[in-house]
């Protein structure tokens, strides 16, 4: 099975990003059955955004995740939204400063990531590794990139699970933290999970 990974440089207070480092530590070791690809993109949303369109066109994945920081948390979270709504709190890396615009005029308010997200947080939680599912993230590059590729995907009609995950910092860079390690060997995980299960994320009507 193919996946593309992608990860984000350094920003705003952050001296590195190690989303970077987890996606290079995989690309080094992949889970067994996973050939991956790896990028890293900009913390600006349209060079992100095309840079993970033509990575994704090069190498035509089966599923494709990207990661993003978060500080202040403990635990990898899986991202289930993304809005459509751009709204950032800090410039991003090319000073650009963008408060209640759309990133898609032609677009739903929300796209659903299509990663099985409960199948990974089971899987990582009954290895001890903290996760949970999130329903929130953000309004800012992370959010967009996430908004933007899944916008494509659906309007291409392709098949290729997509989704976002956000990883805490390393205690070298404060706490709350996870190490870089255990970060790793979650987001192995999650390649395993994908490898190993056609599912996508689901959720059902309340009976009536």
């Amino acid at each position: 099975m193919k996946i593309l990974l992608t990860a984000f440089e350094p920003f705003d207070r952050f001296p590195v990003n190690p989303t970077q480092a987890v996606a290079d530590w995989l690309a080094a070791e992949p889970p067994a059955g996973v050939t991956l690809a790896v990028r890293h993109l900009p913390v600006v949303a349209e060079a992100a955004v095309a840079q993970a369109l033509a990575a994704f066109d090069a190498e035509r994945p089966d599923a494709m995740i990207s990661l993003g920081l978060a500080g202040g948390r403990s635990f990898i979270e899986f991202e289930r939204i993304a809005v459509n709504l751009n709204d950032y709190g800090v410039p991003d890396n090319a000073g650009n400063l963008l408060t209640d615009f759309a990133i898609a005029d032609d677009g739903p308010t929300a796209h659903r990531t299509t990663l099985p997200v409960r199948a990974m947080e089971r899987r990582l939680t009954d290895a001890g590794i903290p996760a949970r599912i999130s329903y929130s993230a953000g309004t800012y590059i992370c959010n967009h990139l996430f908004y933007s590729v899944r916008h494509h995907l659906e309007r291409t009609g392709s098949p290729c699970r997509y989704g976002f995950i956000h990883i805490p910092m390393t205690p070298e860079m404060g706490e709350p933290s996870l190490p870089l390690e255990t970060m790793a060997r979650g987001i192995a995980l999650c390649l395993e999970t994908l490898r190993d299960t056609k599912e996508k994320d689901t959720w059902s009507h309340r009976p009536r």
